[in-house]
């Protein structure tokens, strides 16, 4: 039973320390949480609000070059 217990700062950390071996991740999502992690803003409106974005930039149509 040598087993550490890990507080909840380090199981957070040791996911964002592997995030970017998860296979089939949106990869702007992915940037997205990693930068408000960086940031030490990780809380649940910011992830809404980065996800929102996320989602209007996928929803918006892309003007072609000639346009």
């Amino acid at each position: 039973m040598d087993k550490k217990i890990k507080s909840g700062r380090d199981v957070i950390d040791e996911f964002f320390s592997e995030i970017y071996n998860i296979e089939n991740v949106d990869v702007k999502t992915l940037e997205s949480l990693v930068s408000l992690y960086d940031e030490n803003k990780l809380t649940d409106k910011n992830i809404q609000n980065a996800l929102g974005e996320l989602l209007q930039e996928e929803l918006t149509p892309k003007k072609k070059k000639d346009e």
